[in-house]
């Protein structure tokens, strides 16, 4: 529990200051056409929400998918490259709180075993 109420509102300050997906995936260097980039953009934003982020919401401009390839091929690469990274940041986040709740779970057993013992003999070790 401690974990979580450190981990939300961390994640929550983290989501508001992310830059777009377009910035951050694709360098300013890179050869790709405007419109690979808005639908990369697009695409990211979508994929994310697809697995389950709650600050993304779902964008594809359908018309603009079905005419023009390049929007279409970024939007594609994006959806599926963002939505892999979600999913791992929430099995990352899942994975952490578990081994927090194991861990205070553990504390906690070691505690009611030592309870009524006396271990002050222990403090020269």
């Amino acid at each position: 529990m401690r974990y979580l109420l450190t981990v939300i509102p961390v994640a929550l300050l983290a989501a508001c200051d992310l830059p777009e997906p377009s910035e951050t995936m694709i360098s300013a260097q890179a050869n790709v056409s405007p419109s690979y980039r808005q639908g990369f953009d697009d695409g990211c934003h979508s994929g994310r929400q697809a697995a389950g982020s709650l600050f993304d919401q779902f964008r594809k401009d359908l018309a603009r998918f079905n005419s023009d390839r390049e929007y279409a091929q970024g939007w594609s690469d994006a959806f599926r490259q963002c939505e892999t990274q979600q999913e791992a940041e929430d099995r990352r986040i899942r994975s952490a709180a578990t081994i927090d709740a194991i861990q205070q779970t553990n504390d906690n057993r070691f505690d009611r075993v030592l309870r009524g013992i006396d271990t002050s003999g222990l403090e020269g070790l």
